[in-house]
């Protein structure tokens, strides 16, 4: 009778000596498994790209305001994009290159102007906002009671977004309103709203007064959209006056100077 020992090695080594001629024999298996891999890493990849891609276009159409899903703004931005490139490539094929890539620049530059128009909204609302705070805070109570004052007597955007993050903030286990602020400022990229945040926490911190902080963010604040006036009738007068230059005086320089060239050229012949 055999030794079970002896048969198990030999059934071993067996099996060792096979798998050695099946890996002799078919050399490919691992360099098909290391492409199969690498194009699955490449999959991943591309995954993570482009979940990237629809977190930062979402983060953009919810600061433009618009009330669309990232899938459907995408494709009616390539939609678009695609009837420019189908009436250039009547033309030529490079035409419907230029016209799909005009199309996608287009639909960035709205998305942009809309995110540029809110922000500057929410901005222009915030003035009127900390000029009623300051009222509400001269007459006593905490800051937070008399802003959620303002911001019930307030109809606007920005007082409703206030109220929301005020209501939030009072359930049990919550971030505190000023968190809630700050990450709103970061989201919208207004730093007057940053600065808010400041104030209501030091004042919540170290109990100093908030109306002289928040007096003087309106203050700044309406400086600011005064230079921003002035600065925007500026260009809207330039706009004006460069288009009747060129439309009115250039014409009457020409027929006020018609009779002397026409004579300048008679004599020259």
């Amino acid at each position: 009778m055999h030794d079970p020992l002896v048969v198990t090695g030999a059934i071993g080594a067996g099996s060792f000596f096979g798998a050695a001629v099946l890996v002799a024999a078919y050399e490919r298996l691992g360099h098909d498994a290391g492409r199969w891999l690498a194009r699955r890493r490449a999959g991943l990849g591309a995954l993570v790209h482009v979940a990237a891609t629809r977190r930062r276009l979402a983060r953009e159409i919810e600061r433009a305001g618009w009330r669309e899903s990232p899938e459907r703004v995408a494709v009616l931005a390539i939609a678009g994009a695609m009837c420019l490139a189908v009436l250039g490539a009547s033309v030529s094929f490079a035409v419907s290159i230029l016209g799909f890539i005009g199309g996608c620049g287009a639909f960035v530059l709205t998305l942009n102007a809309a995110v540029l128009r809110r922000r500057r909204r929410l901005s222009g609302e915030l003035v009127p906002l900390l000029e009623l705070f300051t009222l509400e805070l001269s007459g006593g109570g905490s800051a937070l009671a008399a802003l959620g004052s303002v911001c019930v007597q307030v109809d606007s955007e920005l007082a409703i977004a206030l109220r929301r993050l005020l209501i939030a903030s009072q359930v049990v286990g919550s971030a505190s309103f000023e968190a809630r602020l700050l990450e709103y400022a970061d989201e919208l990229e207004i730093p007057a709203l940053a600065s808010l945040a400041t104030i209501l926490a030091a004042s919540r911190d170290y109990g100093t007064a908030a109306s002289q902080g928040v007096r003087a963010l309106a203050t700044d604040l309406r400086r600011a959209q005064r230079r921003e006036l002035i600065a925007q009738s500026r260009r809207a007068l330039n706009n004006v006056l460069l288009p009747a230059a060129v439309a009115v005086l250039l014409p009457f320089l020409g027929v006020l100077m018609f009779p002397a060239v026409s004579v300048l050229q008679r004599s020259l012949r």
